[in-house]
């Protein structure tokens, strides 16, 4: 054992344990925000095997967001449909490009590189991963956490912060020593992934899964004939390992002859857990990804969900610690982020159960690919948008205001849509800030009355929160070229995405969800929307 440090002076904000995906988006988007954290992992390095290769659309909308979506696309592997099969005949091809985004698709990308992106940008950013530190302890000691941390060497270090992330996977320590309960439940039947070299006439582009009575095959291709392959095995007595020869059989098998595969470069065996914790949240520590949450990985839901806990909490976090928001503001990580997860871990779990025992499995898998063949555009539509987790609404979150609920216009607690407004120009990137925006819709033309009320907000912001809220005015013309903020939606595509035909507000959130609307331009309801919780 080394000799023991105790450091008490070299306090933070945030300290983040775990590395993974989703520490690593927490690191990056507290270091576009500013706040101080250190992020520790026990690892000597970071995932070098591909593990989670679903990059989901609206996480490509998040690394737009922090500026790094073209990273991944540009060495990812988009995915535009999903065929489904059974006894290895096509019973219908689910295509991606209805959903609403501006990605229509889904990017396959080996976790390592995901990893490797996430950490060049937060040292970008002036983060870095402090490695191999293992965390071995916490307690909560009235404003502060004060944590236990042990060096390569054994000496331990004592860290104090405001707060502690637990992103430490599914043997969290945080979420262990937390005393969080956890309860799920395992599913007996063992499963197979690798990655392999595949030839097939079956198109590169698209997703292809194979359905058999109680056997599921699913190929996801990874560009240059590279392929991520999953199967359920059926055996009586678990195995930890497999030949090649046996990957390459199953291939055979299952995909009924359409695949044949020439090599196999990682095998894993694998069990499915679906557990929940009951709070993500207790007092001044948080859990994000699977430490929270581990599930089915059918529809390749975990990676992106635990993305999108860093992205919900970490703008919260940074309003709390630059004393800019009231602390309540955080016990919304819990009213918005568990029911979306719950949901996401019972879902998959029903599937995959279906899948795996249910006799009339098959049966309803042909109803429902009749159901998309037959109405293609709509039923692809909001499948695809539940896959891609464009879908996902914080319904009954206590800092949105759903007073505006019956319109047609996206409504608060769903993600503001991108627009493309030409083709070099979209909504979001007139959003790349860490700031509330707020966009007036005003149509073709700005009365007098009207950008009299728009000033008196802005000079409120201005005197109130002008670090923390932007204006932006969408206009159809230009006639209002001197005003700040204008954002000229010429061709009108903002406001027919947004169905407005006159006068509108929108608050859009830091995390580009919705937070408020309204039909007018009022100054005293926008004051009470934001006094809930900014200081």
């Amino acid at each position: 054992m080394g000799d023991k440090i105790s450091i008490m002076d070299n306090h933070i904000s945030v300290l983040i344990i775990g590395a993974g995906p989703t520490g690593l988006m927490m690191g990056c988007e507290l270091a576009r925000h500013g706040v101080s954290f250190r992020i520790i992992d026990k690892k000597p390095e970071r995932t070098l095997v591909s593990n989670a290769t679903w990059i989901q659309t609206r996480t490509i909308e998040i690394f737009a967001k922090i500026g790094i979506a073209d990273r991944f696309i540009n060495i990812g592997h988009p995915c535009n449909a999903i065929n489904f099969y059974i006894k290895g005949s096509l019973l219908v091809t689910m295509p991606l490009n209805y959903i609403d985004s501006i990605y229509p698709f889904v990017l396959m990308l080996p976790q390592s590189e995901t990893e490797r992106i996430l950490n060049e940008r937060l040292n970008e950013l002036g983060g870095h991963v402090e490695r191999p530190l293992e965390f071995m302890d916490f307690k909560q000691d009235g404003k502060k956490v004060i944590s236990t941390v042990r060096h390569q060497n054994g000496d331990t270090e004592t860290i104090t912060s405001d707060f502690l992330i637990g992103c430490g996977g599914a043997h969290s320590t945080v979420r262990e020593k937390g005393q969080f309960l956890f309860p799920g439940k395992d599913l007996p039947e063992q499963f197979i992934v690798a990655d392999a070299e595949l030839e097939s006439y079956l198109s590169k582009d698209e997703i292809h899964v194979f359905f058999d009575k109680e056997k599921i095959f699913s190929a996801f291709p990874l560009g240059s004939n590279k392929y991520r392959i999953t199967a359920n095995l059926h055996l009586n007595n678990p195995r930890k390992f497999f030949t090649e020869r046996e990957v390459i059989e199953i291939v055979q098998e299952r995909a009924h002859g359409e695949y044949y595969a020439k090599s196999v470069s990682w095998i894993s065996p694998f069990w499915i857990h679906s557990n929940l914790v009951k709070h993500m949240h207790y007092g001044l520590v948080f859990l994000a990804g699977d430490a929270a949450h581990i599930h089915s990985p059918l529809g390749g839901q975990g990676m992106n969900t635990g993305l999108q806990d860093a992205y919900n909490l970490a703008w919260k976090l940074a309003l709390v610690i630059k004393g800019k928001a009231n602390p309540s503001l955080l016990d919304s990580y819990q009213t918005e982020r568990f029911p979306i997860v719950k949901n996401i871990v019972n879902q998959t779990e029903k599937l995959t159960k279906m899948a795996l025992y249910e006799k009339s499995f098959l049966p309803k898998l042909r109803k429902y690919c009749n159901r998309i063949a037959c109405n293609q555009i709509s039923v692809s539509k909001k499948m695809g948008m539940q896959l891609t987790q464009l879908d996902i609404q914080y319904q009954n979150s206590l800092i949105i205001d759903y007073s505006a609920s019956d319109i047609q216009s996206p409504r608060p607690g769903v993600r503001a849509p991108n627009v493309i407004i030409d083709k070099n120009d979209f909504l979001y990137d007139h959003l790349l800030n860490t700031q509330h925006n707020i966009l007036f819709f005003i149509g073709d033309e700005l009365e007098k009355n009207q950008i009299n009320k728009i000033n008196a907000i802005q000079q409120w912001i201005h005197q109130s929160y002008s670090d923390l809220i932007k204006v932006h005015i969408i206009a159809k013309s230009d006639i209002i070229d001197k005003a700040d903020g204008i954002i000229f939606d010429k061709n009108g595509s903002i406001h027919d995405r947004y169905d407005i035909k006159k006068l509108a507000t929108y608050i859009i959130r830091p995390d580009n969800y919705i937070a408020y609307f309204s039909k007018n331009i009022n100054l005293t309801s926008i004051k009470n929307f934001f006094k809930q919780y900014l200081y």
